[in-house]
């Protein structure tokens, strides 16, 4: 009987919230906003949403909630494929090193960026 407890706690656990906020694979450039139990950075969101909205190489924004505290995805269509480098490059620079909530920024191509680091 006890090995039957923790087998039927572990199937019904949820997803770990940033796996259910992975962006798409057609967002160009996917942007996810997690939670340590107390709600995402929403001085950095805003600071990413305003960098996105500035720039031109931007097509659309599209958000997605994926959690019971504000997480989602930012997930980035742009003008121009070849464009996903800098603007991964320009998400990154305006986040915080120590964010309310673990943020990590992707690209279609591979690239990835998480903040605070994962140790």
């Amino acid at each position: 009987m006890r090995l039957i407890i923790p087998a039927l706690f572990a199937l019904t656990a949820p997803l770990p919230a940033l796996a259910q906020g992975t962006p798409p694979a057609h967002c160009a450039v996917g942007v996810q906003f997690g939670s340590y139990a107390m709600g995402i950075d929403r001085p950095a969101l805003e600071r990413v949403r305003t960098l996105l909205g500035r720039d031109r190489g931007v097509l659309t924004v599209e958000m997605r909630r994926w959690g019971r505290e504000g997480e989602m995805t930012l997930c980035v269509q742009l003008r121009d494929p070849r464009d996903a480098r800098r603007v991964f490059a320009r998400v990154k620079s305006v986040l915080p090193a120590r964010p309310r909530g673990p943020i990590t920024v992707e690209t279609r191509e591979g690239l990835r960026f998480e903040t605070p680091r994962p140790r």
